[in-house]
């Protein structure tokens, strides 16, 4: 299976400039599963709700979920990033899940830090996506994946690639990642931006860092602070016997459904 992350300078207000440097960056370019940044359709600093509010979406009707149609018509695929979403009077920040044929699925932002907490309603559930070909994937956005709670409950559903869409301009996040694909044994996709924006008047840089890794926690793709389109081809058994993780344990899930029980028992 072919993974790949987009790494750019997202274009702050600008859909329509967004969706021409997507679909120009992956011509003649084929994967099977590709990540782009978090909010990679609007850029993501914003004064106020009100500022972000044309480029929210719903997704019955979502121009950019059309537009990722075709983009992942033409790389034979399935694509992945958030966009602002705006469902019954409330706003999100939601990573959808995109085939040619349309929106397979979902994830509401679960974890919002206190900048986002004045724009968007927070998600409350996890939901993992079956991609064609019966591959399940998680999506999680920036600082979900500082919590391992997601991750776990998310291997405990046989999800086998997390699916991490970024805008972050500090070194903890890159660091974090590697341990999340070994603790559960996946490969994980995380695409972060690159460039800068202007909010409260401070121009906030955005580094990079975007990495695939494997369930070994090895980095098999990574990028520093530059635009860059990266594919790894791998093998998706691994989710099964990783070499190291099996030198540690020979099943994961069990371990982590002990906190099933134990949080049972805690009721």
């Amino acid at each position: 299976m072919r993974l790949g992350f987009l790494q750019y300078p997202v274009f702050w207000g600008d859909p329509g400039k967004n969706y021409h440097y997507i679909r120009c960056s992956l011509q003649n370019r084929q994967c099977d599963l590709l990540v782009l940044p978090e909010l990679f359709s609007c850029g993501y600093l914003f004064e106020s709700r009100e500022e972000i509010m044309p480029f929210a979406e719903n997704l019955k009707e979502s121009r950019t979920v059309r537009f990722l149609q075709t983009i992942a018509a033409a790389i034979d695929g399935t694509v992945t990033g958030t966009i602002p979403e705006w469902d019954q009077g409330s706003l999100y920040n939601t990573a959808v899940a995109v085939c040619a044929d349309g929106l397979i699925g979902c994830q509401r932002k679960i974890h919002l830090p206190t900048y986002e907490k004045r724009m968007f309603q927070p998600g409350t559930q996890i939901t993992p996506v079956d991609l064609p070909g019966s591959v399940r994937i998680g999506m999680m956005s920036c600082f979900d994946c500082w919590f391992p709670q997601f991750g776990s409950f998310l291997r405990q559903q046989h999800t086998r690639i997390f699916c991490n869409s970024a805008s972050f301009g500090g070194e903890v996040t890159p660091t974090i990642l590697p341990i999340r694909a070994l603790e559960n044994q996946v490969f994980v996709i995380s695409c972060n931006r690159i460039g800068a924006e202007t909010y409260a008047g401070e121009r906030e840089l955005f580094c990079g860092k975007s990495q695939i890794i494997s369930p070994d926690g090895k980095i098999l793709a990574a990028a520093e602070n530059e635009e860059k389109l990266a594919m790894v081809d791998v093998d998706l058994a691994e989710t099964s016997h990783p070499a190291f993780g099996s030198l540690i344990c020979e099943d994961f899930s069990v371990e982590h459904r002990k906190y099933q029980v134990a949080l049972r028992e805690g009721e």
